[in-house]
């Protein structure tokens, strides 16, 4: 009777351990399942982008009332921090034209950018290498911005044009750069997965001087709401944004269609 019992009482301990074995080989399992990473994405240093936007608009000017395309090709650092590309644009009636180099660092919310902004369309004859503040059509803009991280992101941006053809004539005849400065508060309104709303204001002055490149006087120049939306079609993602510009300075105002087309 007692060896019945011993070996019941074995075979339970025995079952009992088995199952405790199979529950730690499948949490174990469960575990590494849990632990599984997505393969991250392979590492592209180069790439291309191509926009179409109805009419161009920047800092409260309309650079151009027709249609236009534009292209960056750039070069990014594999940590996301440092870029250095090209970008250019073009009108669908050929009248706008544009060809800019630009450098730009980032670092959590911080960033700063140079950009070499080559906007020729009034200059038909003008060398690519010309830097001469008489007959350059160059301006080499210098900015930074630092983004808040909050659950509404506030942006402040400060951009100065340190030369080229932001100029003025001083009293003995002779052309100096005229150092004007744009400064700009963009703060998001409503936020979601792939939408966003933001509102933004611009001024534009220089130091000592009424007269700069944004205007007659230190003055707002830019003022509206940016919507941005990823536009699904199929399984096709195409970011698209549409802003409301008012440039109480000039008098003007647009509203502006952008397709990220890849």
């Amino acid at each position: 009777m007692k060896k019945m019992m011993f070996a019941g009482l074995f075979t339970a301990c025995l079952a009992v351990l088995c199952l405790h074995v199979n529950a730690q080989t499948l949490n174990t399992q469960d575990s590494t399942v849990q632990k599984k990473e997505t393969p991250a994405k392979p590492y592209k240093p180069f790439n291309v982008n191509l926009q179409v936007r109805n009419i161009y608009i920047w800092r409260g000017f309309r650079v151009s009332n027709a249609p236009i395309s534009d292209i960056d090709v750039h070069y990014l650092s594999k940590d996301g921090s440092f870029q250095a590309g090209f970008w250019g644009g073009a009108g669908f009636d050929g009248t706008y034209k544009e060809f800019d180099y630009y450098l730009k660092y980032t670092k959590g919310g911080f960033s700063a950018a140079i950009w070499d902004i080559n906007n020729f369309t009034d200059f038909p004859n003008a060398s690519l290498f010309d830097y001469k503040r008489s007959t350059t059509s160059h301006f080499v803009d210098v900015g930074v911005a630092y983004s808040f991280n909050m659950k509404l992101p506030l942006t402040v941006s400060w951009n100065t044009i340190v030369a080229g053809r932001d100029t003025y004539v001083k009293e003995n005849g002779d052309r100096a750069n005229a150092y004007s400065n744009y400064v700009q508060l963009d703060q998001v309104l409503w936020k979601q997965a792939d939408y966003n709303l933001h509102v933004f204001v611009g001024g534009g002055f220089a130091f000592g001087r009424e007269q700069n490149f944004y205007g007659n006087k230190p003055n707002i120049v830019n003022a509206g709401i940016t919507l941005n939306k990823d536009l699904v079609i199929f399984s096709y993602h195409m970011p698209v944004s549409a802003t409301v510009m008012f440039n109480p300075e000039k008098k003007i105002g647009g509203l502006q269609l952008v397709a990220n087309l890849f």
